[in-house]
C-alpha cells in the first residue's frame, strides 16, 4: 500500500529538519507529496478570512472537489452516477507526475495574463504572487578582496513580485 499524505508530507519535513535534505525544489518529493495528497479523499484545510475584522475559518476539501471534477468526466463518457462515484471513491492514483507542470503553468499563465495570483489563506499566512518587467540595468559590483569592479548589464526581464504580510486578524492596536 503506498503511503498516506501525513507520511509522506513528515518524511519531507523530517529531512529538512534534521538536514539530511536541503529546502531545495526536488521534482521526486513533489511528485510523491501530489500523489499522496491525491489518494487522501478526506483532506481537510481552512480557507481563512474575515468577518466583522474577526477570523473566520471555512473548511475546504479540494481533494474531493478535485475527484468529483473527475466524477464529471466519467459521466459524460457514460458511466452511470453511483459507479463513477465508487470507482473515485475506491482508486488510488498511482502517480501524479503531472501536476508540477500543471499547477506551475497554470500558476504562471496566470500571472502572465496581467492578473495577481492569492493563495488561499491562511490563519497564519496570507501570500500573493505576480509578474513584473524589470527595464534593462547596469551595475558595478565590487569583485571581494580586490579593488577592481565588475560591470553587470541586464536586459529587460520579468521577475516574480510577492505580498505577504501579517493577516489583519493577528494585528492588534
Amino acid at each position: 500500500m503506498a503511503k498516506t499524505f501525513n507520511e509522506v508530507f513528515e518524511e519531507i519535513r523530517t529531512e529538512i529538519e534534521t538536514g539530511k535534505k536541503k529546502r531545495g525544489f526536488s521534482r521526486t518529493d513533489f511528485n510523491k507529496l501530489a500523489t499522496a495528497f491525491l489518494n487522501n479523499t478526506e483532506y481537510t484545510s481552512v480557507k481563512a478570512k474575515t468577518k466583522n475584522g474577526a477570523l473566520v475559518e471555512e473548511e475546504i476539501m479540494p481533494v474531493k472537489a478535485f475527484r468529483k471534477m473527475l466524477e464529471v468526466i466519467l459521466k459524460d463518457f457514460g458511466v452511470d452516477k453511483q459507479e463513477a462515484a465508487r470507482v473515485l471513491d475506491n482508486y488510488e492514483i498511482k502517480k501524479a507526475d503531472c501536476m508540477y507542470e500543471l499547477c506551475s503553468e497554470l500558476i504562471y499563465e496566470y500571472m502572465n495574463a496581467g492578473k495577481k495570483f492569492d493563495f488561499i489563506a491562511k490563519p497564519d499566512w496570507n501570500t500573493t504572487l505576480w509578474i513584473d518587467e524589470e527595464a534593462p540595468s547596469t551595475k558595478k559590483h565590487k569583485i571581494p578582496k580586490t579593488d577592481k569592479y565588475v560591470e553587470v548589464k541586464k536586459e529587460k526581464h520579468r521577475v516574480t513580485k510577492r505580498k505577504s504580510k501579517c493577516p489583519n486578524w493577528l494585528k492588534s492596536k
